[in-house]
């Protein structure tokens, strides 16, 4: 039995060690999309609102969207259909990985804050675009800064 107390030890820091390892690919979404390749989006939440409030996306292709709340309310960044419910303080930042499933026009929005018009849209466009020319990751409608 004193062997089995040495040896432990050694087994529960490589188990650890194993767990806590740096992979390139994306353990998080199960898609195996490497995370050097997904789009970051940057999303501001003040006020009730969202900035910009109108994103795109591809289905299949999981993108971050790297939410900063710069105002001084509690405020979620929800998609129902994607099962995304991400809570974010006053004043912090949280990044939530979304993977589309399937094309259409998705809302976004503050749980709390939502009666207010904290919300937003994603656009997700079906596979297919690839001789388009057209980015495949999610980008912000250029259209949709205002305040």
């Amino acid at each position: 039995m004193s062997i089995l107390l040495r040896v432990l030890p050694i087994l529960l820091i490589a188990a650890l060690a194993a767990a806590c390892g740096g992979g390139d690919s994306d353990e998080s979404s199960g898609t195996g999309t490497d995370s050097e390749t997904r789009e970051t989006i940057e999303v501001t939440a003040k006020d009730f609102s969202f900035t910009p409030a109108k994103l795109k996306g591809e289905v299949g292709r999981a993108f971050e969207v790297t939410l900063t709340n710069s105002g001084d309310a509690t405020h979620t960044f929800t998609i129902d259909e994607f099962n995304v419910n991400e809570e974010v303080a006053s004043r912090t930042e949280t990044t939530v990985l979304v993977t589309p499933a399937e094309p259409g026009e998705f809302n976004y929005y503050c749980r709390f804050h939502q009666t207010q018009g904290m919300q937003g849209a994603i656009t997700v466009t079906g596979e297919g675009r690839a001789g388009s020319g057209a980015s495949p990751y999610p980008t912000p409608d250029p259209e949709d800064y205002g305040y």
